[in-house]
């Protein structure tokens, strides 16, 4: 959903052709709640010259939070939760006005490149922009299996710090999937890398001519990729000393933990940033 306020601004849009659901499923490390599993839905909206891989809750918020009526009912919706919160205290309260995800990969076919927004610390965001030759596909013509009753083809990939094994469906004439892969003959329906700590699955197709909105949130900086994760990975294991430096209060709940070799296991989509 989007803010209606907003979308009738922006009746210009270009039209999706094919709409795609994914499951994006990640284990991570969370203070003293230990090895946390988190599923967090994502949608490509994809025609034949873009595409758009976005949280459809983060697009919401942002919508929201783009204009001054939005800005007023996300403020009840925050202290409506905050209160059920403090009354409960069931963190699920704030599922639905917290960012699960501030990641969207924009794709351009024509220029062959992708830009990707994301997190990089606390209260900072930034993009930056890459070529498609970036990612180099093999394909395993003899591996086949059925996803949502398509017949898919295996690829492998090595990108940016993790191996990845791809299944795509020639079924499904669109060169693209979810995150930033893209360039197989083929829509790809999974992904995973072998840690068992990232992988995308495909829970649905249609065809679709919903509106690909551009990014609604301007808070979001050009920096380097490299630089955007650094960062992003001090704020992990620094997030309660740095909170609380910025406001005064401790976040608590033993959200920072000691760094040993063993967190260091739990990583990002790309590991590269270390080198």
């Amino acid at each position: 959903m989007v803010s209606s306020s907003f979308a009738k601004k922006r009746p210009d849009c270009p039209r999706a052709e094919i709409k795609v659901s994914y499951n994006y499923h990640n284990k991570f490390l969370r203070g003293s709640d230990g090895v946390v599993d988190k599923n967090t839905p994502f949608i490509l909206l994809a025609n034949n010259s873009q595409s758009k891989f976005y949280c459809p809750s983060t697009e919401y918020r942002d919508s929201l939070l783009s204009t001054p009526s939005g800005r007023a009912k996300e403020r009840q919706m925050f202290d409506a939760a905050a209160a059920a919160y403090v009354q409960n205290r069931d963190r699920s309260a704030m599922d639905g006005v917290v960012y699960h995800s501030r990641l969207y990969v924009l794709k351009d076919f024509a220029k062959a490149v992708s830009t990707t927004y994301d997190q990089a610390g606390m209260g900072e965001c930034g993009y930056y922009d890459e070529p498609f030759s970036e990612i180099e596909w093999v394909i395993a013509e003899g591996n086949i299996k059925q996803i949502l009753g398509y017949q898919c083809v295996m690829a492998t990939t090595d990108y940016h710090g993790r191996q990845w094994t791809i299944w795509f469906t020639p079924e499904v004439p669109v060169q693209d999937g979810p995150w930033k892969f893209c360039g197989l003959p083929g829509l790809i329906m999974e992904a995973s890398e072998p840690s068992g700590q990232h992988s995308f699955i495909a829970t649905g197709i249609e065809s679709s001519s919903h509106p690909i909105f551009p990014i609604f949130s301007s808070e979001y900086e050009r920096m380097s990729r490299l630089d955007m994760l650094r960062a992003l990975r001090h704020y992990k294991e620094n997030s309660n000393a740095m909170f609380k430096a910025a406001t005064g209060y401790e976040l608590g709940g033993g959200i920072d933990a000691p760094v040993t070799e063993e967190s260091r296991k739990y990583d990002f989509l790309e590991t590269d940033y270390h080198e």
